[in-house]
């Protein structure tokens, strides 16, 4: 019973820390998420601001991952807190989770959309 109960307390802490990171189609701007995979081929780059949730902090040296079947990209923020992530077939296809390693000291993450000039 208690290799049971250990089994299901872990799942449920796997399980949780999947349900805190976004998919990928969720951090995308609306115009971008709503596309077909076919439709993203030569599309440019997304640019997202990561901040701090109620102080809008620009989150410097944030890490972003994004794994599919065929390979992982990651990026890290840069000193305005910005990232740059692709629009590709496969990510829009896969649709993979959002992985933040956010910097020690903040106290979470939001993106938000940076409009193209």
């Amino acid at each position: 019973m208690r290799r049971w109960m250990s089994l299901a307390v872990l799942s449920a802490g796997l399980l949780s820390a999947c349900a805190l990171r976004p998919y990928y189609r969720q951090v995308l701007p609306p115009d971008v998420s709503v596309l077909k995979p076919a439709q993203a081929r030569g599309h440019e780059d997304v640019t997202l601001r990561m901040v701090e949730p109620g102080t809008n902090r620009p989150l410097v040296g944030a890490k972003v991952y994004l794994g599919t079947s065929r390979g992982r990209f990651a990026t890290t923020s840069d000193a305005q807190g910005l990232v740059k992530l692709p629009v590709t077939a496969e990510l829009l296809t896969e649709n993979p989770l959002v992985e933040v390693i956010p910097p020690s000291d903040a106290k979470g993450y939001a993106f938000e959309v940076v409009k193209q000039d």
